[in-house]
């Protein structure tokens, strides 16, 4: 077994105050449950909140996302037109990576992103956030795997999840969020102290 590198930590993208007039990006990592259940999403945004713009990017080909020019260009979606976004959908292991692989993006322009993950499929994004370094934010919904009725969807993205899925844009960092690699040692620094 080979060792593994630790991954720099860098800190989550700093959330938002408010959802009222903002930009808030769909990103869509290709899955056929992906389309219909940013739909969703973009319906409940529009009804709770009239004065969001809503922006969409969409992979082109799922799971090819891991090159330069893929994620350069999500980068410069999210630094030139959002203020959020949310990420749809982690409902198999390749699928997470690679929505990880979106919101890293995302994030690493500066805006704050999250993921939405069936639950069965944490771990799998709790593992590739780690490679990258930054403890990203996700939401878990039941069972999703390839399902595109947009009524069920309906069904699943209440009121009350949409503000849940929010909260992960919104709510302040955590210590462990904002933790950075110290250039003079090995530890990490988390405000107020090491871990």
């Amino acid at each position: 077994m080979a060792d593994s590198e630790e991954a720099e930590r860098k800190p989550i993208a700093p959330r938002l105050e408010q959802i009222e007039g903002t930009r808030i990006g769909l990103f869509d990592n290709g899955k056929p449950a992906a389309e219909p259940l940013l739909d969703v999403v973009e319906e409940r945004l529009e009804e709770a909140y009239p004065t969001v713009t809503v922006d969409r990017y969409a992979v082109a080909h799922l799971n090819r996302i891991k090159n330069e020019e893929e994620m350069a260009d999500i980068e410069a979606w999210a630094d030139e037109n959002l203020d959020a976004c949310i990420g749809a959908i982690g409902d198999c292991g390749s699928c997470t990576k690679y929505l990880v692989y979106g919101i890293e993006a995302v994030e690493r322009s500066g805006t704050p992103g999250v993921g939405i993950v069936d639950e069965g499929f944490a771990l799998d994004w709790d593992t590739n956030a780690r490679d990258f370094g930054r403890d990203m934010r996700y939401y878990t919904l039941p069972a999703i795997s390839e399902v595109v009725d947009r009524d069920r969807f309906r069904e699943q993205i209440t009121a009350d999840v949409l503000d849940n899925i929010l909260e992960e844009v919104t709510r302040p960092p955590s210590p462990e969020e904002q933790a950075t690699e110290d250039a003079e040692s090995d530890k990490t620094v988390v405000a107020g102290g090491d871990r």
